[in-house]
Parts: C-alpha cells; structure tokens; sequence
C-alpha cells in the first residue's frame, strides 16, 4: 500500500478515535498505534473498532469501507450484518462508515430511511474529511449533548413545549457527524461574544 494512502487511514483512525474519546467513548485499547502498525492491520483487515461509553454502556462500530464507492446495497449488508445477524449493534448504538467520498443523495436518503423504520443510527464519514479533527478547529464551537434530566430544566425554564420550537441542526452537519448527534437530541452550544463574553444557544438534531 501507498505511503500516501497508510498516512490517510492513520490520520482518519487517529481522529475519529480523538472525536469519540471527546464525547466520553472509552478508546483507549485502540490508542498509541503507528503507521507501521496501522499499515499492517489494514493488510490483514483488522481495522475495524468497537468502542464502548462507560455511563450508559453504548457502543460504536467503526467500520472502513475498502471499496472505491459506498453504495446503498453495501450499506444495507453492512446494517444487517452488525444490527441484525452478529446483533454486535443494537438501536441505542451507532455505526461509523470511513469511506472514499462524500455520501451520494441516494445514500442520504437510505441513511434518513434506515433511522425512519428501524431506528438504526449509521454515520457515513469521508475519509478525506477525517485527516483533522473538526472539533479542534478554532472557529467549532464547543458543544455537548443535553441528557434527560438538562433536557427538562431547559424546557421548563425556557417554556419550551414542543422541539419545534427550537432551531434546527442537521444530523449530516459535520460537527453533528462528529459527535454522533441523533434525530431528537438537544445541543448546547458555547459561543463567545466580540465582548468576549460567553453564552449559550441551543439546537435540536433533525434527519
């Protein structure tokens, strides 16, 4: 393989393992690799991860794709394979998919649909935009996903009755994508002033 290509795949594992970790994924078994050995996994097909979150016990599969195009049939396989056959996912889970581009309208649409009927949370990533971390980014806002109980403080003390309500975020906006967002989820994002003040302002993550 490529020199170009190794420094690719180790750039993508190193920073989707640094976006995980951000948002409390244990990834600590798949830390501290080289290239070299990074390049050696590939060769044997051992690059797949499954990362775990203490607190609530969910889990990640991070799977890269090898093939030049991720169609809707390989993604199809792929979901029936880990949520369905080996059930190593379930609905509270998330599948990652590094691919070679950008996901295609009809991969969107499929993606939309699978969350529509079964509730499968899949993240299709382009490899090309994993050689740096998004969130580490000057101009990313920080942001953190509000849980049960910070749900029902906000609403109730901003007299929020419906999500409707609220402005929206995409769950295919890069940021959502790295943070896994999931239709429904509540984010608190910090935004500094010209005052250089800070204050928050919130978001609800749609399909």
């Amino acid at each position: 393989m490529s020199s170009n290509k190794v420094l690719k795949l180790y750039n993508a594992r190193l920073n989707v393992l640094e976006q995980l970790e951000e948002i409390n994924y244990d990834v600590s078994e798949y830390k501290n690799f080289s290239i070299n050995a990074v390049d050696v996994m590939y060769d044997n097909k051992q690059m797949d991860m499954l990362v775990k979150r203490e607190t609530d016990n969910k889990k990640v599969y991070i799977h890269f794709f090898e093939e030049k195009t991720l169609g809707k049939k390989n993604l199809d396989e792929l979901i029936e394979e880990l949520f369905e056959i080996e059930n190593a996912l379930s609905v509270e889970d998330t599948l990652i998919v590094i691919a070679n581009d950008e996901p295609n309208e009809t991969l969107i649409s499929r993606l939309k649909y699978t969350w529509e009927q079964n509730k499968y949370m899949v993240v299709v990533h382009n490899i090309k935009r994993l050689q740096y971390n998004l969130l580490k980014h000057q101009y990313v806002p920080p942001c953190s996903v509000l849980n049960e109980e910070e749900v029902s403080v906000f609403k109730q003390k901003f007299n929020i009755q419906n999500n409707k309500q609220l402005p929206e975020i995409s769950r295919f906006d890069p940021q959502a994508l790295a943070i896994c967002l999931r239709p429904g989820d509540i984010v608190e994002f910090e935004r500094k002033s010209e005052t250089a003040m800070k204050y928050n302002y919130y978001r609800v993550c749609v399909n």
